[in-house]
């Protein structure tokens, strides 16, 4: 594993058409009657108008996790050195409720990242069956566009929601740190390809040595990230052009950092170009006795997720991303019984109604969702109807507008029995509405539901199609 740092559903996410149930239990029958009513009532004519007109959301009015919730974190695993066989094995025990070698597993959504290249020419062992840098999981063979490699196997995790993100084009990482062999040329060939699979990313993680120019986010003249050139126009290197035009809207551009949480992850990041992104946070290590203490390794996992982390979370109601590299080691398994026993802990504050967990990509658009949507309200016949306008994104303008793109916003109201929830005046379907009872804050709430926990086995056969 060569890395540097400057200190629940298919990936579409479409909403689906309509459906008609027919069994409720019994406890929940007044709910779902609510809920069907709230759907097909029709708005009155003489509040339409108002409906229209959205505003930015009230702190008080916004809750800031979806109910129950307190905090929300994501693990962000960065893809070095991991084998098809290694991805499937860990993300088994980490999405699934199977049964494994290692026990049940934890049904916790984790998105991880890929590569597009291979271009590393150190001598790697990349797991403990001695495959090299070609077992790893790339798009590509090696850097030549026209030969595919894992293509099918990345295909199929994009759309089952086990891949999220891209950890730059790829494996750029040379022996003499000074030999940066990529080029623009792989950046057209890699977004053409990604296109034509449906593979449309939006969230970036960059890698490795100096040798991995097409690193961008964090340039600075007078530090490690001097050799970020992946937004310079004037560099041979540049591509940054592309990579926002295909929907690269979050960066981490490499800055290590040892604060675990964070009011909100994201920050604005200004590119060579002129262009901007959204940068994120990540929790990357600690400060050591010596200078920077990486913990960003799974046999280093709990000393990320712990008790004192997460309550610490729960506490000041925040983020956080943890940085790691689940596959990056020749070791078999990545977690050890400290770090089996660390996740299973973040399991039980999910399963407790503390900690959201989240893909990456999730955790960050639904922070962008709740800081910037807009929200109108209006009365009629004793009954409130809230119409969500749009999500006013200040760096990328309105965002398009789906029950998906705002999943999870909750809304403090007075009778959530007696108010009418619209997405760009579209009644969303009754399974999608959550009443919720009084919070910490007293107040009751209405919230658009969170995504459905997707526990299936999408471990990649050869016999597998499209999902």
């Amino acid at each position: 594993m060569t890395e540097t740092s400057a200190s629940n559903n298919p990936q579409s996410e479409k909403s689906t058409a309509e459906v008609s149930v027919t069994a409720v239990a019994p406890q929940d029958e007044d709910a779902w009657l609510f809920r069907k009513r709230l759907a097909k009532a029709d708005v009155p004519e003489g509040i339409k108008a108002a409906l229209q007109k959205g505003q930015p959301a009230d702190a008080k009015f916004l809750r800031k996790f979806p109910y129950p919730y307190r905090s929300m974190v994501a693990i962000s695993s960065d893809i070095d050195d991991t084998t098809p066989d290694e991805f499937a094995e860990y993300h088994r025990f980490l999405n699934t409720k199977e049964e494994t070698p290692h026990g049940q597993g934890l049904g916790l959504d984790v998105g991880d990242s890929f590569w597009m290249y291979m271009a590393n020419n150190q001598p790697n062992r990349t797991d403990n069956l001695n495959h090299g840098l070609d077992g790893v999981l790339t798009y590509f063979q090696g850097t030549d566009p026209t030969k595919k490699h894992f293509d099918h196997e990345i295909k199929h995790y994009w759309k089952a929601g086990w891949l999220d993100s891209m950890h730059t084009f790829g494996d750029f990482s040379r022996k003499n740190h000074s030999d940066a062999v990529f080029k623009r040329d792989y950046a057209v060939a890699a977004w053409d390809a990604l296109r034509k699979d449906g593979i449309n990313l939006e969230v970036w993680i960059n890698h490795g040595n100096e040798a991995n120019v097409d690193a961008f986010g964090a340039y600075d003249p007078h530090r490690f990230s001097v050799y970020q050139s992946g937004d310079d126009p004037k560099s041979p290197n540049y591509h940054t052009d592309l990579t926002i035009k295909n929907g690269v809207h979050f960066v981490w551009n490499s800055v290590g950092e040892t604060q675990v949480g964070w009011d909100s992850p994201l920050f604005e990041i200004k590119l060579r170009d002129g262009q901007k992104v959204w940068g994120f946070h990540r929790y990357t290590q600690d400060k050591g006795a010596n200078g920077i203490d990486w913990n960003w390794v799974p046999r280093e996992i709990h000393r990320q997720i712990n008790q004192g982390n997460l309550d610490s979370l729960v506490e000041h109601q925040q983020y956080a991303v943890f940085a790691q590299h689940l596959g990056g080691y020749d070791i078999g398994f990545p977690f050890d019984e400290k770090g089996v026993n660390s996740l299973r802990l973040l399991a039980k504050y999910q399963d407790d109604g503390k900690t959201l967990v989240a893909r990456t990509s999730r955790l960050l658009k639904y922070e962008l969702a709740r800081k910037y949507v807009q929200v109108a309200q209006a009365d009629a016949d004793g009954e409130t109807w809230l119409n969500v306008t749009g999500v006013a994104d200040p760096i990328f303008g309105a965002q398009p507008l789906s029950v998906d793109a705002v999943r999870g916003l909750t809304f403090y109201v007075k009778t959530p029995q007696k108010t009418h929830l619209l997405v760009n005046m579209k009644p969303i379907r009754p399974e999608d509405y959550q009443f919720n009872a009084a919070d910490a804050t007293g107040k009751e709430s209405i919230g658009i539901k969170w995504f459905k926990p997707d526990f299936t086995d999408y471990t990649f056969t050869s016999t597998d199609t499209d999902l």
